[in-house]
């Protein structure tokens, strides 16, 4: 588990590099870049059942009861 988790950290570190030398080495900008670099890493390497669109059920259709008091 400790292995992943490091391959992870590592390489969403890479993409959070990347992307700050993409926007010019802006100074301030790295929990953003990071958050964007983990967004981007999550979507790659989703698993693929959780990719594909789940068919939605139509919700039930209800009937409203109406009561004397």
């Amino acid at each position: 588990m400790q292995g992943t988790e490091i391959d992870h950290d590592k390489e969403v570190r890479q993409l959070a590099y990347r992307i700050w030398q993409e926007a010019g080495c802006p100074n301030g900008s790295d929990l953003q870049h990071w958050l964007k670099a983990k967004e981007i890493w999550l979507e790659t390497h989703r698993p693929e059942n959780l990719t594909k669109p789940s068919k939605a059920r139509k919700p039930r259709q209800t009937r409203t009861v109406k009561r004397e008091l």
